[in-house]
């Protein structure tokens, strides 16, 4: 509709008019929004990945320099003390059973959160592309959406590269339940997206596709926030302690052999270390908020579409939920911010 009011109309038939070039005007303010934050999201995890794979390698190197009995290979089995008086032994072990007062703690110096967030980002992005085909379709029923829905398709696919991540493996320490579960509705969210992108420029069946089958989605997101928060409480944090420890095990045991700059330089990296330890849960608790807000999206965007909703309760659920997905893909974006 082109956004002319001709003077020799009635106003009662300007005014529709009028309201309609608002209405465009808003959705051309709001076109792009979305592929923009999730392009801002994938750009800042990945700067941040890059930087948290050169510390951790980093500090695995220091790990491993820390004792002599530890091998630079992975994955490393470290004796941790039990008690506050067990004798002292060597740092790393082989096969052997660990000493008296000790117990084993096996670390893959591999495993990083880019290993594990990267896929959940991904996806996460890519729900924000199909979440924002399905408020257009909201907002305008005849909307061509292809465009959107071919995108998530491609998207999709692209997960079936982080085959650990498809089969539930990628996270070793979480329920094998939930991990399997996670398999399953990944891999049934890809046949969904694929299935919607077939029929993308028929809007009815998009539509009636999302109603009938988009609950995959809730599924996947609900693994992703159970695995996420536990990786989160536990994993994340556990590896940058031992980390910081082993530096600082270093620090004791070399300190009066080092110059005051070689110690300044290895005090850096603990407390670096050890900052790590702190922020590592903060921006899986960001990752898991992100994942509530695209599921809590996605699925009120779904019921609207179900429902028997007037043009301004349609608009309104659209704009609600395209918020809660911006909201999502800024928390993304924020994790490679210092918090």
């Amino acid at each position: 509709m082109r956004c002319r009011v001709i003077s020799l109309l009635p106003v009662l038939i300007g005014l529709p008019l009028l309201a309609g070039c608002a209405t465009n005007a808003i959705q051309l303010e709001n076109a792009g929004t979305v592929q923009a934050r999730g392009r801002e999201a994938v750009l800042a995890t990945t700067a941040y990945f890059d930087a948290i794979e050169l510390r951790r390698r980093e500090a695995a190197a220091a790990l491993v320099a820390s004792d002599p009995s530890c091998l630079p290979a992975t994955p490393l089995r470290i004796q941790v003390p039990t008690a506050p008086n067990a004798p002292p032994a060597p740092l790393c072990l082989a096969s052997e059973p660990p000493a008296l007062g000790y117990t084993v703690f096996e670390i893959d110096i591999g495993s990083s959160p880019r290993a594990v967030l990267e896929p959940r980002v991904a996806l996460i992005v890519a729900i924000g592309g199909y979440a924002d085909a399905l408020a257009a379709i909201l907002d305008a029923p005849k909307t061509d959406v292809s465009a959107e829905i071919t995108a998530f398709a491609d998207q999709a696919d692209r997960l079936a590269r982080f085959t650990n991540f498809v089969a539930g493996t990628d996270l070793p320490n979480v329920n094998a339940a939930v991990a399997s579960e996670q398999g399953q509705s990944v891999v049934a969210l890809i046949a969904f997206a694929n299935d919607l992108a077939r029929e993308a420029r028929q809007t009815r069946n998009v539509r009636a596709l999302v109603v009938e089958r988009g609950a995959v989605v809730d599924r996947t997101l609900a693994s992703l926030f159970v695995q996420v928060t536990t990786w989160g409480r536990g994993a994340v944090r556990n590896a940058d302690d031992l980390y910081g420890n082993a530096l600082f095990r270093t620090y004791l045991r070399n300190r009066t052999s080092l110059s005051a700059d070689q110690r300044e330089q290895l005090a850096t990296r603990v407390f670096a270390a050890r900052e790590a330890a702190k922020q590592g849960p903060v921006r899986a608790a960001e990752v898991a908020d992100a994942i509530d807000l695209t599921a809590k999206a996605q699925a009120g965007l779904r019921d609207a579409l179900a429902g028997r909703l007037s043009p301004q309760q349609r608009r309104a659920a659209a704009r609600l939920n395209i918020d809660r997905i911006t909201r999502a893909l800024g928390l993304i974006a924020s994790i490679a911010n210092p918090a």
